[in-house]
């Protein structure tokens, strides 16, 4: 019992109370000890008796089980007579106690391999990750964490997956969440967004990391990208601190219900517009503790409906507002929500009064309009013009600083749940539930992040320990 200051040699994270190698053998507190007897007691008491709080439980599994039915997208092996799913192991145990994470591969570049079918066209190749993971000599050293891989079949492209994919892999995830410390998620980049924004809102009281990951260049090039962000994806994975969905891409840890892609060629492909990194690194890891969600109070359930009937569209000017109408007004529409992506803070051209009675239209036959910024950076501020003022008057709820990935699985999460109307739905949706959104009362700071990012003339100036910040920047009128 008792925590015990360590010395370890890099990768690691020099935190406030002790210094703990990542993946390496960590001594547990007595509160984290008392922490895991009761997960381990909760769990198994969920599992045996017929409670009136399992009764309760959202049927997540046969949810899960029908989308992906529907889907036919499966992993290999037979899931009804195990406790977790198919996994090889990267590496043999060297008998030391050590953090352990499951790797999910979906797909996506990193896989992928030049095919002779398609004239040398990139596809992915099934199995060759666990090979190369294999013969990869950083991950045999003792600070990393014991890894076994899991790759889906087919492997898929990250524009074929969807919710019911998603619905899988949080299926999965809480399948062997007492069994694993950590969890990697492998997958595309184009939607890799979505998906992470997506497994923040089904995860509900996540107490461990989920990192999603991939690369620009796939891995079997000699010079790639996919080699560090693996590597650091389970060192991340294995971090105690971070409780979260989180992107990892780069140099950078981002929060996945706060990224975005931004760039197609770059490696470095994400960003958070509205809240900095939770972690950077270079020759140091530095991770920002201030901006680390807390660990949950409660048990971790998970949400795999989600209902994806709604629209985003993103206007341009001179737009044909017809379209817009017969979308919302048609008979046979089942439309639930409608995603604006408006001007600035939130503006639409103020002579287009048939497009704002079409909106009141929508708000009244129970289609919920949600405005969002076409703008990379910043807030919807809906009252701070003329035109903001009839938008909300037409019953349009703004989504704040909340990117339109998170938005539009926020939307189907909530919606998806089927215990919230529409003006329940619409009151939570400013709400923060997983860090999506900045809170009301730290919106008039939301200037901090870009202008460090662009141009930290009026700050002080920013210090760090090593791998630790302790000062947050502070803003100068």
């Amino acid at each position: 019992e008792g925590e015990t200051k360590l010395s370890w040699t890099w990768p690691m994270i020099t935190r406030r109370t002790c210094r703990v190698a990542l993946g390496g053998v960590v001594p547990r507190s007595a509160a984290a000890c008392r922490h895991a007897a009761v997960e381990h007691a909760a769990a198994r008491r969920f599992a045996t008796e017929g409670s009136e709080e399992r009764d309760n439980a959202p049927s997540w599994r046969a949810n899960g089980q029908s989308a992906l039915e529907r889907s036919g997208w499966k992993p290999t092996g037979d899931l009804s007579d195990q406790s977790h799913i198919p996994q090889v192991k990267v590496h043999a145990r060297d008998g030391r106690q050590k953090k352990k994470v499951l790797v999910l591969c979906t797909g996506g570049t990193l896989t992928m391999a030049p095919d002779p079918s398609l004239n040398d066209g990139l596809a992915p190749v099934e199995g060759a990750l666990s090979q190369w993971m294999q013969q990869m000599e950083e991950l045999q050293q003792s600070e990393m964490p014991d890894v076994q891989v899991h790759e889906y079949s087919p492997l898929l492209d990250s524009s074929d997956m969807g919710p019911c994919q998603w619905a899988r892999i949080a299926t999965d995830i809480h399948e062997n969440y007492l069994s694993f410390d950590g969890f990697v998620v492998l997958t595309g980049t184009d939607t890799m967004a979505f998906a992470a924004s997506a497994l923040s809102f089904m995860l509900e009281n996540l107490g461990k990391p989920v990192i999603f990951t991939g690369s620009q260049i796939p891995l079997c090039e000699p010079h790639n990208d996919a080699r560090h962000n693996l590597i650091m994806s389970l060192i991340f994975a294995s971090r105690d601190s971070v409780n979260e969905v989180a992107i990892f891409f780069h140099d950078r840890l981002l929060r996945g219900c706060r990224s975005t892609k931004v760039n197609t060629h770059r490696l470095l492909a994400f960003d958070s517009p509205n809240l900095l990194p939770l972690a950077n690194v270079g020759i140091t890891i530095d991770e920002e503790e201030h901006l680390l969600l807390p660990q949950p109070r409660g048990q971790l359930r998970v949400h795999t409906e989600m209902d994806t009937r709604l629209l985003t569209i993103r206007l341009c000017p001179g737009f044909d507002d017809s379209v817009v109408k017969y979308a919302v007004e048609h008979p046979d529409s089942e439309l639930r929500a409608l995603v604006l992506q408006l001007y600035g803070t939130g503006n639409l051209p103020s002579v287009k009064k048939e497009f704002l009675d079409t909106l009141k239209r929508a708000t009244d036959r129970g289609v919920l309009v949600v405005a969002t910024t076409q703008c990379l950076s910043g807030s919807v501020v809906l009252g701070h013009y003329a035109v903001g003022h009839a938008l909300e008057a037409a019953g349009v709820v703004g989504a704040a600083d909340m990117t339109v990935e998170a938005a539009c699985s926020k939307l189907a999460y909530l919606f998806g749940r089927g215990d919230l109307d529409n003006e329940e739905i619409a009151r939570l949706m400013p709400v923060s539930l997983r860090g999506e959104v900045t809170p009301p009362e730290e919106r008039s700071r939301s200037a901090v992040p870009f202008a460090e990012r662009f141009g930290p003339y009026s700050f002080k100036t920013r210090g760090r320990f090593r791998g630790s910040s302790f000062h947050v920047p502070e803003y100068v009128p």
